[in-house]
């Protein structure tokens, strides 16, 4: 007889094949007095993703529970991504929902109790998480609790919407009633994982465990790929999108952040500026204009 799980994990995968054992690996380790699944969703991998999430699946059919999608989701502008893997959580029944995605990892066997334990003992919290060491995968250097403010203990929705603090691969909360529906009325839209954290902040506290129980890859991820500029605009296009969900008080905090984020998209911009005006007004760029005007002659007279 199966028993219904208590967590499911939330895993997303795209074309990790270097990673995901690791990300799977981290799963098996999982040390629990209670049952647990991960829903591991392979958006259509062009690489051996898919490959390995079926062995995993094989070798270990009560944990693994995979989506195989033929046509790839997340480029889909209706959020189908989402809507698909939150309906394969909701089928589990699962009290609790882990997040890890496929090309990060978890370093600590007993992540999952630990987080599980505190959430029983304290009902007022829905979300709890902990210090994430980041591997930099230029260059394979791993830093302690990188890229992020530090939060230990207890915090609310207020400090949450001042920025996101929480690294996705250290997340555990709990199921809430219309959290996906919530969830799933912005999508699409980057990130999406600070959405989430800041419905759940909406329905009780946030707790950060002091230690650190997981690995995130900083460079590797679809976040990452997408230019500095491009992740301003998107961070701020969701911020006012969040605005129209909460309270006065958290809406001026959101507000805030964004008028942040427009300043330092600004600085961004005239550095870019700058460094352009250098360049154009640079002796190599001169040269190089006057090396190029013969095969600019020749093409003019090539296509009169």
């Amino acid at each position: 007889m199966n028993m219904k799980p208590l967590v499911a994990i939330h895993c997303l995968v795209y074309n990790h094949e270097p990673y995901l054992r690791d990300c799977l690996e981290g799963f098996v380790m999982q040390q629990t007095n209670f049952p647990f699944v991960a829903i591991v969703h392979d958006d259509a991998s062009t690489d051996g993703s898919a490959a390995i999430i079926r062995e995993y699946e094989e070798k270990y059919p009560h944990i693994f529970k995979p989506i195989y999608e033929t046509e790839n989701q997340w480029r889909k502008p209706d959020g189908s991504l989402t809507r698909i893997m939150n309906t394969a959580i909701e089928a589990t029944g699962a009290k609790y929902v882990a997040m890890c995605e496929g090309d990060d990892y978890w370093t600590d066997p007993l992540k999952l109790q630990k987080q599980v334990d505190f959430m029983e003992a304290n009902p007022e919290y829905s979300i709890c998480f902990h210090k994430v060491n980041t591997l930099i995968q230029a260059t394979g250097e791993i830093k302690e609790e990188f890229l992020v403010r530090n939060m230990i203990g207890k915090s609310k929705i207020f400090d949450l919407a001042e920025g996101n603090y929480i690294h996705t691969p250290s997340v555990l909360y709990r199921m809430c009633p219309n959290i996906f529906e919530n969830y799933q009325r912005l999508m699409p839209c980057l990130p999406g994982d600070y959405v989430m954290w800041m419905f759940l902040a909406e329905k009780g506290d946030i707790y950060k465990f002091d230690e650190a129980m997981a690995v995130y890859r900083y460079g590797s991820g679809n976040w990452e790929s997408l230019c500095i500029v491009k992740r301003y605009i998107y961070t701020m296009a969701t911020l006012n999108k969040l605005t129209l969900f909460f309270d006065d008080t958290v809406k001026t905090i959101l507000l805030k952040q964004i008028q942040e984020r427009q300043y330092d998209l600004l600085q961004v911009v005239e550095e870019k500026d700058y460094m352009l005006n250098v360049v154009l007004h640079s002796k190599a760029y001169r040269i190089g204009k006057l090396l190029l005007k013969p095969f600019k002659l020749i093409k003019k007279i090539l296509y009169l």
